[in-house]
């Protein structure tokens, strides 16, 4: 070890007494590849390569996901980090001889970033005196390590646009981050027509849109620029730089941390180095049908977790990202409409604990977005909403524990019911607890306000217990028209084939829950196009699964409105 640091060493005396560009040049490239052949010889051994079959074969490597491998993370040994340290000081010599050459530039920076010298790579980017949109790059880098991801947005944007149009669209280019059914729309694109694609794909992979700035385009941007850092110097791996490489870090991001492991083959005995990725590492990407319509997208069309995603990220400031359950609702008022979100988190047995803030964001696009915040209740159902143009919009619902490192979040899209223009309409069917109103004598819930409060933070619903329901009508021609109204529980799923065995008597009849009732609405006092009903449901017959609600109602020469919501019947 002593004569391998010495090789550092000596280098940093030599050329700090020779001017010449090319020798100081030359001298840097060897300090860097001699610091990779230091930490090849002195990376610890890992514990064993995963059983069985890579989850992905990427040219030279195969590639596992192992959600346990930060558990077994080796702490770098300090020979190592020596070595480092002392390429970075003959690095600072050699950028203060060639302030404009690129290449230091770009090494200066990715070291300081890998020994977690952010506020220094911070500050060495922006003394950057080489190409400016490189200098730029360099500066989004270092500013998305320091989680100033507003900053690296602005510093990524400021690069895009000034680098060489060949290079812009080879940045810009997601064909190895997108699924098959959307890349082969996407390939047919030239690179101009693909700015409105690109624009909409990284606004619907933001992972929290309740904040500044997107840390999932700047780790992408990140990884393009490490990537160039990396193609024209020695690899932790002992290998050339290659396609393969690249692919790999564009899609799975760049090692935290090596190991070596025993060669498998006595006829090339060298060690096989491992890289480990960040982990946990979530995918934040949409699916085709959430791309192509935000607004009529579902939970699962977010999957945060999935076995065999094409991509990962993990970002720097959670370790936990979880799917949140949620209850959403959206009620018209006039060209505005008030959409509310609940959620629960007191049978969460580590969000419960900890201190969060809740934020509700609506958006119809990427250039349009609507938030509301306040700190997160972990006793009971809690309900956000805020006022939005009566459009179809995407929701994203977001709990944040910054101290925990923990996010749950629920994203998918809200669609008002009803013509804007007229004509009869209901809102929402929104789900509430009827029991904390009440003694025998209190009468249900009257408007929205009031239904709130007892609002479920989820559609998962007790069978012990009575369901509430609330929904608004709209667009009533007359204050005293009747209307009549049905509402029908049926097992979702409950196909012709099912039905049609059923009335045969060759399958079991399922309970259902179906009522009937003409009445004549209370109207809102400051609105009497506007009609409130709250109604209390039995659900003690029903077996445990997922139902269909159903609402009906007609008014005289209109035509019927109709809402709908899923829900699953649980035991306690």
């Amino acid at each position: 070890m002593t004569s391998l640091r010495s090789v550092l060493i000596l280098l940093h005396v030599a050329w700090s007494q020779q001017p010449d560009s090319l020798t100081t040049l030359r001298a840097a490239r060897r300090a860097q590849a001699t610091f990779e052949s230091i930490r090849q010889q002195h990376l610890p051994y890992g514990s064993g390569h995963p059983s069985g079959p890579c989850d992905l074969r990427i040219g030279r490597f195969c590639y596992w996901y192992d959600e346990g491998d930060r558990e077994h993370a080796e702490s770098e040994p300090g020979s190592i980090r020596e070595a480092r340290t002392t390429l970075l000081g003959a690095l600072d010599d050699a950028g203060a001889h060639l302030p404009g050459d690129a290449w230091i530039a770009g090494q200066r920076i990715r070291y300081l970033v890998e020994a977690g010298r952010v506020r220094a790579a911070v500050a060495a980017a922006r003394e950057c005196r080489t190409e400016g949109w490189w200098c730029a790059a360099l500066l989004g880098l270092a500013l998305h390590a320091a989680a100033d991801f507003a900053g690296a947005d602005s510093a990524f944007a400021a690069a895009l646009r000034d680098m060489p149009q060949p290079e812009r669209c080879r940045w810009y280019d997601l064909s190895p981050l997108l699924p098959s059914e959307l890349r082969h729309r996407y390939e047919r694109l030239s690179c101009d027509d693909r700015a409105a694609f690109e624009s909409r794909w990284w606004w619907l992979a933001t992972p929290l849109l309740s904040r500044p700035g997107n840390d999932r385009r700047t780790e992408h941007f990140a990884r393009l620029t490490l990537a160039r850092i990396g193609q024209t110097s020695r690899t932790a791996y002992g290998l050339s730089w290659g396609d393969d490489l690249r692919e790999l870090l564009l899609r799975f991001g760049w090692p935290t941390y090596w190991t070596r492991e025993p060669s498998p083959s006595v006829t090339a005995p060298a060690p096989v180095i491992v890289g480990h990725d960040p982990t946990p590492a979530f995918h934040f990407f949409p699916s085709a049908r959430a791309f192509d319509d935000p607004a009529g997208a579902g939970v699962d069309d977010w999957a945060l977790a999935t076995s065999h995603a094409p991509e990962r990220y993990a970002p720097i400031y959670a370790d936990t990202f979880q799917t949140l359950e949620d209850q959403a609702a959206v009620f018209r008022r006039g060209d505005s409409c008030v959409v509310v979100a609940a959620y629960d988190l007191s049978d969460d047995v580590v969000l419960a604990y900890q201190s969060a803030q809740a934020a509700l964001v609506v958006a119809r696009d990427e250039h349009s977005r609507v938030v509301t915040q306040q700190p997160a209740r972990s006793d009971g159902a809690d309900v956000l909403r805020l006022s939005t143009p009566c459009e179809p919009q995407l929701l994203s619902l977001e709990i944040v524990a910054d101290r925990g490192r923990r996010v749950a979040r629920v994203r998918h899209g809200i669609r008002p019911r009803g013509p804007s223009g007229g004509g009869l309409a209901v809102s929402d069917v929104l789900l509430f607890d009827p029991l904390p109103s009440l003694s025998p004598s209190d009468s249900l819930p009257g408007d929205l306000s009031a239904v709130l409060p007892h609002a479920l933070g989820t559609t998962r619903v007790r069978a012990d217990r009575k369901l509430g329901l609330f929904w608004e009508l709209y667009g009533l021609t007359s204050p005293a028209a009747r209307v009549s109204a049905s509402l029908a529980l049926t097992p979702h799923g409950a196909g012709w084939l099912r039905r049609t065995a059923q009335s045969l008597g060759l399958a079991s009849r399922t309970a259902t829950v179906s009522l009937h009732w003409e009445e004549l609405p209370a109207a809102r006092a400051a609105d009497v196009t506007v009609t409130s009903r709250a109604l209390a449901v039995d659900l003690s017959a029903l077996s445990p699964g997922r139902y269909r609600i159903e609402l009906t109602v007609k008014a005289p020469g209109e035509e019927p409105a109709t809402a709908g919501r899923e829900i699953e019947l649980v035991r306690p």
